[in-house]
C-alpha cells in the first residue's frame, strides 16, 4: 500500500483491491487506537476510520487538494458504471463560463481514462481554434454575477458618507450637486473615496461593464448582471478619478444586450489553455502545443528515434 497524497481528514492510497483496502483500514484503526487509547472513557473511541471510495483511476494534480478520478466502489456498493468525480478544479465554480467548465471537465475525463497525450492535445487544439475563430455560441462565454450593493458602494474617508458608483459620475467632491439648505458637503475629492472596508476601490471586468452600461444606455439591472470581454473602441469614465478608460467589458441584463458586441475571442481561446494547464503541469507537458497542435519531442524521445 502506497500513500498517494492526503489532506485534512483524508488520505488516498494505491492498493490492489477493495478487499485489501478493507483489511488495511481495520489494521490501521487498531494501531491508532493502541497508540492513542480512549483515556476519556467515551462510549466510542474518538478515532473512527472509514473506507469511502475505491477509484479505478485517479489523477492527482500538483496543487494541494486537486484530483480527478473514476469511482467504481462507494460506501460498500459496487457501481454499475464508474462515476467521474473531481475536487479542487475551477470547473466546479458557479462563476465560471460554460466554455471553461466544459473544456476542463472534458480534459479531466480524458485524463483519468488514460487517453494519450496526442489525443488530449488534438482535442484542445481544435477547441482553441474554434474559439479563436469565433465558432462558438455567445452563451458559452457570458458570465453572470450578483449585483452586490457593497461592491458598488464607496464612502468618503473624512465624513464617512456613502455613495453608489452610479450616483457619483458627475461629482468631483463629496456632496457636490446635492443642493443647498444645510445639506452636508465636506468637499473631499472622489479620488480619495474607499470601499466600505477602507480599501482602494478596484473597477474591473464585470463592475466596469456595469458602469459603462449605466453611462451609455438605459439598461436596468436587478439583483444580477451578465458580462463578457469584448473588443471595442468606446470609452467610459471612471466615476472616482474621472479618467477615460477603454471599454473591455460589456454588461447587460439579458443575452440580447450583447447582440452587437464583438467578443474578445483571443482572450477566451487562452482560457482553453488555462483550463488545461493543471493537467499539463501535472504531466510535465508544455501547453504551447495546444496553440500549434504539434507536440515538441523531448531530447530523450529524439535520442531513441
Amino acid at each position: 500500500m502506497k500513500v498517494v497524497y492526503g489532506h485534512t481528514d483524508s488520505i488516498y492510497v494505491q492498493i490492489d483491491s477493495v478487499e485489501k483496502a478493507q483489511t488495511a483500514i481495520k489494521e490501521i484503526e487498531e494501531s491508532v487506537r493502541e497508540h492513542f487509547p480512549n483515556v476519556l472513557g467515551l462510549d466510542e473511541h474518538p478515532v473512527q476510520l472509514e473506507f469511502e471510495k475505491y477509484f479505478s483511476a485517479l489523477g492527482v494534480g500538483t496543487v494541494r487538494n486537486r484530483n480527478a478520478g473514476l469511482v467504481s466502489w462507494e460506501d460498500g456498493v459496487w457501481l454499475d458504471k464508474p462515476k467521474f468525480t473531481m475536487t479542487g478544479f475551477t470547473a466546479k465554480r458557479v462563476s465560471e463560463t460554460k466554455l471553461a467548465k466544459e473544456i476542463q471537465t472534458q480534459v479531466l475525463q480524458m485524463w483519468v481514462k488514460e487517453n494519450t497525450r496526442e489525443t488530449i492535445n488534438s482535442y484542445l487544439y481544435k477547441e482553441y481554434q474554434k474559439v479563436l475563430n469565433g465558432q462558438i455560441p455567445l452563451s458559452s462565454i457570458i458570465k453572470r454575477s450578483r449585483l452586490r450593493k457593497n461592491r458598488f458602494t464607496v464612502k468618503c474617508p473624512d465624513c464617512k458618507r456613502k455613495y453608489q458608483l452610479k450616483d457619483i459620475s458627475k461629482m468631483r467632491v463629496c456632496g457636490e450637486g446635492e443642493g443647498r439648505n444645510g445639506i452636508h458637503k465636506c468637499g473631499t475629492s472622489t479620488e480619495l473615496f474607499t470601499t466600505l472596508e477602507g480599501k482602494r476601490p478596484s473597477i474591473g471586468s464585470g463592475i466596469a461593464g456595469v458602469i459603462y452600461a449605466w453611462q451609455s444606455s438605459n439598461i436596468n439591472f436587478d439583483d444580477s448582471y451578465l458580462f463578457v470581454k469584448v473588443k471595442s473602441h468606446n470609452t467610459y469614465v471612471n466615476p472616482l478619478t474621472k479618467e477615460k478608460r477603454k471599454v473591455e467589458y460589456l454588461a447587460g441584463s439579458t443575452q440580447s444586450d450583447f447582440n452587437d458586441c464583438i467578443p474578445d475571442y483571443k482572450h477566451y481561446a487562452e482560457q482553453v489553455i488555462k483550463k488545461a494547464e493543471p493537467i499539463y503541469k501535472a504531466m510535465g507537458w508544455e501547453t504551447s502545443s495546444i496553440r500549434t497542435g504539434k507536440i515538441q519531442k523531448t531530447l530523450e524521445e529524439w535520442f531513441w528515434i
